[in-house]
């Protein structure tokens, strides 16, 4: 707690609202426009959650729930970097049951960094005898064809697709729907950037580790995948 921030405790049976006392706050709350107020429970100290609208957050669960009721999947992807010359060396996809429907090392067309190596432990010893991204592409567009896909931060995954498919003068694969995971999980915490536009980010193992759920091995692509799924259940979940 930051010192000259005074602070009203507002007690309600188990449970105690931290509100910070603003004029940008009492503004808010005037307005009737959002809440924005921590929330702990008095029985454990747990930090519950912040909310900048909260039907931003009844939104997203709904999102979550509508997809438990369909077929959808789930990918990821490890890449050589994060330009626009960069390509997939890693792509994983799962179903809505968690079944393994690709799980793929790809040797790129050009150079895995050292710096990105460290990230997600993938050389090009690792890739040395992999298929290329023109190789597995019928299998995967095959696969993604005419299906609702979920990523997590899926705008830079399917960047890295189209960039991997354009290497081989290949087009991009043609799906029904893609959405963003980490954009639907921001909307769910509904904690504000700094400056105030849209919503704060969160990395999948700091979203798992939130929700107490069970890391996989992060910057894998199953296991990233796996955890994307994982969360996506725990917001349907909610009540």
């Amino acid at each position: 707690m930051e010192p000259n921030i005074s602070h009203h405790l507002l007690y309600s049976a188990n449970t105690v609202f931290s509100i910070t006392q603003s004029s940008r706050l009492r503004k808010r709350l005037s307005s009737g426009l959002c809440y924005d107020f921590a929330i702990s429970d008095w029985r454990g100290g747990r930090d519950m959650t912040r909310h900048y609208h909260p039907a931003h957050r009844r939104q997203a669960i709904q999102w979550a729930r509508s997809m438990m009721t369909r077929d959808f999947l789930v990918l990821d992807t490890e890449t050589t970097g994060l330009s626009a010359s960069d390509q997939i060396i890693e792509i994983a996809i799962i179903d809505k049951t968690g079944a393994v429907r690709l799980n793929q090392r790809v040797k790129p067309s050009v150079v895995i960094p050292q710096a990105a190596t460290r990230i997600h432990g993938i050389s090009e010893a690792d890739v040395a005898d992999a298929p290329s991204f023109r190789q597995i592409y019928i299998q995967l567009s095959v696969l993604l064809a005419g299906q609702h896909v979920i990523a997590y931060n899926m705008d830079f995954d399917w960047r890295m697709i189209q960039q991997s498919a354009a290497a081989y003068s290949l087009p991009e694969p043609r799906l029904a729907k893609r959405d963003c995971a980490m954009k639907q999980y921001a909307r769910y915490k509904g904690e504000r950037n700094p400056n105030g536009r849209n919503y704060r980010s969160h990395k999948l193992t700091e979203a798992l580790r939130r929700e107490g759920l069970t890391l996989q091995t992060a910057h894998d692509a199953l296991g990233d995948a796996r955890m994307t799924l994982a969360l996506l259940r725990k917001m349907a979940e909610n009540v």
